[in-house]
């Protein structure tokens, strides 16, 4: 089941200047898309076909590719809540988008580490666990991760999104047995064990919880503002202070935990207008 901080997003600086956003949902689903898989396996020919001395300490190819592979699953395994408490951490510090080297460069460095303490301990004992990690294998493997997650940022992501917009028109979403045309829906609001749902024809009010919803729409669908309140992609039009002011003159409350992603998320809905 899907829990509220999977629709959390995390903003980064990419290399190109551009600011890039993922939620825990869509990285989850993007690391179960076929195209990211092509990616990884080219990457991993790469690095597991090359000469031996970009791994010294494991001079076989089956020990290469088990390199690799322990260190994508630590990888896949803790990125994306990694990620969430990075951003946490550097709004508090900091504000704003976190550059991406920055929010992947630890995460990269101790898998990397963590495997071939490992592998080290299982294959070659009588060897220190980490002679073979030098400086330059260290910048390489930056590197590598660096230009793999800005491919999935700038290319695969939108690429996801776009599919999944593309399927909108004909979307819906099932509250209380019932179907309802997601393009349709304005804001939804949970009171109780309730949801009031409106649209441009008015107020539904059905017994249903908010996190049913929230399983069934995405980040290009919308923002859950407050834990109470979701918010269609096209009916907000600013923020004022702890307040989303939408196209039929309401406002909605936004909780002070999120302030900045509905900051930054209504930045890039406006951004996105303009181009269109």
């Amino acid at each position: 089941m899907l829990r509220t901080d999977d629709c959390r997003e995390v903003h980064v600086y990419v290399s190109n200047g551009s600011v890039a956003h993922f939620t825990i949902r869509e990285m989850h689903d993007l690391y179960m898309s076929w195209q990211l898989w092509v990616l990884i396996s080219v990457g991993f020919m790469i690095m597991t076909t090359g000469h031996p001395v970009t791994l010294p300490q494991f001079d076989s190819f089956g020990l290469r590719l088990a390199f690799w592979c322990i260190a994508l699953a630590f990888y896949l395994v803790v990125s994306t809540w990694y990620s969430l408490g990075a951003q946490w951490v550097w709004n508090r510090a900091i504000g704003g988008p976190i550059p991406l080297i920055l929010l992947s460069a630890p995460l990269v460095l101790a898998t990397t580490y963590l495997t071939s303490a490992i592998l080290t301990a299982m294959f070659e004992p009588d060897q220190a666990p980490f002679n073979s990690m030098t400086w330059q294998m260290n910048l390489r493997n930056l590197f590598v991760a660096h230009v793999f997650e800005t491919v999935a940022l700038l290319w695969l992501l939108p690429a996801q999104r776009a599919r999944r917009v593309d399927q909108s028109a004909a979307r819906s979403v099932t509250l209380a047995g019932r179907r309802f045309v997601l393009a349709q829906i304005t804001r939804v609001k949970a009171a109780e064990h309730y949801l009031e749902v409106y649209s441009a024809d008015g107020k539904e009010v059905i017994r249903e919880r908010m996190v049913t919803f929230l399983e069934q729409v995405g980040p290009e669908d919308g923002i859950q503002t407050h834990r109470s309140h979701w918010v269609a992609g096209d009916s907000a039009l600013d923020l004022t202070g702890s307040k989303l002011r939408l196209r039929d003159g309401e406002k909605v409350p936004v909780a002070r935990g999120r302030l900045e992603d509905v900051r930054l998320w209504l930045a890039g809905q406006t951004g996105a207008k303009e181009v269109a």
